[in-house]
């Protein structure tokens, strides 16, 4: 089996001041294009790897699962996601418009930060071998593309 370069990602968010019932990392925008990944997420480990243990040592906090297309089998044009769409246009959305997750980490984000401090995320995609090898290498590298981490906390 080879080995697949993974892209983690981190972001600063400030922990909340005021109590709460319940918190969200909030991942929108994320691409599933390429191969399908677990997004593992760390708290203030911002030199997290796919090797890291998913353990309360390494802070981490959870994961979500992107089951992805593994690329495009059409013709040139065929998985490009149409910028806008036409007023009173009632079909579902293209196949690879970017998704939305969200992971509950209300447990981890009291046990591991202060109210009001800023804490780090890093999210480490994780492409499980067997179901990478036999994808190009283009479509394994760089699978986590995200465009906005939110942290959503309720009263």
């Amino acid at each position: 089996m080879a080995d697949f370069i993974a892209n983690p990602i981190t972001v600063t968010l400030a922990a909340p001041t005021a109590p709460f019932r319940r918190a969200d990392i909030a991942l929108h925008g994320v691409d599933h294009s390429k191969a399908s990944f677990e997004g593992r997420l760390f708290f203030n480990n911002p030199d997290a790897t796919v090797a890291t243990p998913t353990d309360d040592e390494h802070r981490y906090a959870g994961s979500f699962w992107v089951f992805a297309h593994g690329g495009c089998a059409g013709d040139e044009g065929h998985c490009e996601v149409p910028a806008a769409r036409r007023p009173f246009d009632f079909r579902p959305e293209h196949q690879l418009t970017e998704m939305s997750y969200q992971v509950i980490v209300t447990d981890k984000l009291r046990e591991l930060t202060t109210p009001g401090d800023s804490f780090t995320v890093t999210v480490v995609p994780f492409v499980r071998p067997e179901l990478a090898e036999p994808l190009p290498a283009k479509l394994v590298t760089d699978v986590l593309q995200v465009q906005r981490v939110d942290l959503l906390t309720y009263g």
